[in-house]
């Protein structure tokens, strides 16, 4: 029986589409590059920030935030049912910051001087820490996402030396973030000692450790990805022409919430579309348990978003015949949606109901990044920006080549648990005490399996 790592690519119709649009959009962006920002862009003086900061980075970070939920959800806060979620949820995150990276190097008016945040410390931009955080939690991904690599050409030596060294750098990348954000050497030092000395008490059996994923690395991508998700939102704050709308002092709170918000839906999109396209077996009862949780998450932006709205006296523009106000009822009502679909039961439990729920949800937060970005922003004395193909046309290529990273990815590396090729698992079925077991053949799926590579 062959498993999906054991599987081979072949040139579907799919794949030769994502194919072409990342071959289109690399030839896109070597133009760019040969001719300046002005030969593929409808960028100006007056909207220097267009269709890639607003889709290629604030959204692509925001649809990246299932790593560090579901990191710390299965390492941190007990959910170890929820394990075989969290490899193609921390995959997903490294090629995101990855692409972001990419996506940024090319808006760049000069992309070489891109190194220079490690040396120029300037204290006044929150520019500043979301380089530093994106630097440094793409380190950790990396971290995160290494025993994959090192468990499939069987490096046993290797993944115990990552195990261990593993927090020590972590450790030294955390006391040189506190000091570049400080410039204290006694904020760093207290860094360096709380965080060895925790690692200390772990290693001699004092505190609980976890036998996968040293903790220190996934607190430290927690931290660096609460951090950076919310300095985003601090960038327009200083955006005096951002339309009241959207400009609120709780801007960073609200990109940090969508994060969280959106997080989980993205694993549902990712884990049931998967299954569909690789024929493995579907994690439904794990889906169905993200898929409650929802209602919670999307109340609560939902709360902060309307009394932000109402306690600033702007909730009278949103029934405006305006842009601005349709494309804030479209975010308020996407999510509303996504919220009374999650709420019912019969439909969480349909899977195509369940992705249709995680794609309205994913759909609010585009709307809202884009709200932020583009559509709330009035330059006056410059024409309404509007972008121009080539800069959909890269982006596009941009999000080709990572879709088709991530199908060689799981089609190499252990990201999934062992499935078969073949037909899809049947459903998961309650306990009598109300746990779930598997059904004849789920055993094989994985779906009851232990963690495997475990570092003993």
């Amino acid at each position: 029986m062959r498993t999906v790592q054991e599987a081979r690519l072949s040139l579907t119709p799919g794949l030769a589409i994502l194919l072409g649009l990342a071959v289109g959009g690399f030839g896109l962006i070597l133009k760019r590059f040969q001719l300046g920002l002005g030969a593929v862009t409808h960028l100006s003086d007056g909207y220097p920030w267009g269709f890639w900061i607003g889709v290629d980075v604030l959204v692509g970070i925001a649809l990246a935030a299932g790593g560090f939920v579901m990191a710390g959800m299965v390492h941190v806060f007990g959910g170890r049912r929820f394990e075989p979620l969290a490899r193609p949820a921390i995959l997903t995150a490294l090629l995101g910051y990855l692409l972001f990276i990419g996506a940024l190097v090319v808006d760049l008016g000069r992309p070489w001087h891109i190194w220079k945040a490690l040396i120029s410390w300037n204290h006044r931009s929150p520019m500043f820490e979301v380089a530093w955080c994106v630097m440094f939690y793409t380190c950790v991904l990396v971290l995160e996402f290494a025993p994959v690599a090192l468990e499939r050409f069987g490096l046993r030596r290797a993944q115990r030396a990552w195990y261990v060294l593993s927090p020590l750098a972590v450790t030294a990348i955390l006391t040189l973030f506190v000091y570049a954000m400080t410039l204290h050497v006694g904020w760093a030092a207290f860094v360096l000692v709380v965080l060895l000395g925790w690692e200390v008490l772990m290693r001699h059996g004092l505190m609980p450790r976890d036998k996968q994923m040293p903790v220190l690395l996934i607190l430290a991508g927690m931290i660096l990805s609460t951090l950076h998700q919310s300095s985003l939102g601090s960038l327009f704050l200083i955006v005096e022409k951002l339309n009241p709308l959207w400009h609120t002092p709780i801007l960073p709170l609200l990109f940090f919430a969508s994060a969280v918000m959106v997080a989980p839906a993205v694993v549902i999109i990712e884990a049931t579309i998967t299954s569909r396209v690789l024929r493995r077996g579907s994690e439904s009862w794990l889906l169905e348990d993200l898929a409650r949780g929802m209602p919670y998450l999307i109340g609560t932006y939902l709360a902060f978003r309307l009394t932000d709205s109402v306690v600033r006296g702007v909730i009278v523009e949103t029934v405006a015949m305006s842009t601005a106000a349709a494309w804030w009822c479209l975010e308020i009502g996407l999510l509303v949606i996504a919220l009374w679909m999650f709420r019912r039961p019969e439909l969480c439990g349909d899977s195509n109901c369940r992705l249709s729920a995680a794609v309205l949800t994913a759909l609010a937060v585009v709307v809202h990044r884009i709200g932020v970005s583009m559509v709330g922003i009035e330059s006056a004395g410059y024409p309404i920006y509007i972008p121009s193909v080539m800069e959909v046309l890269i982006t596009a290529g941009i999000v080709a080549a990572g879709l088709l990273a991530f199908r060689i990815a799981v089609e190499v590396l252990p990201v999934y648990e062992p499935a078969e090729l073949g037909p899809r698992a049947s459903a998961m079925r309650p306990r009598a005490n109300g746990r779930r077991r598997a059904e004849p053949g789920q055993a094989e799926l994985g779906l009851s399996s232990p963690a495997r590579g475990r570092v003993t």
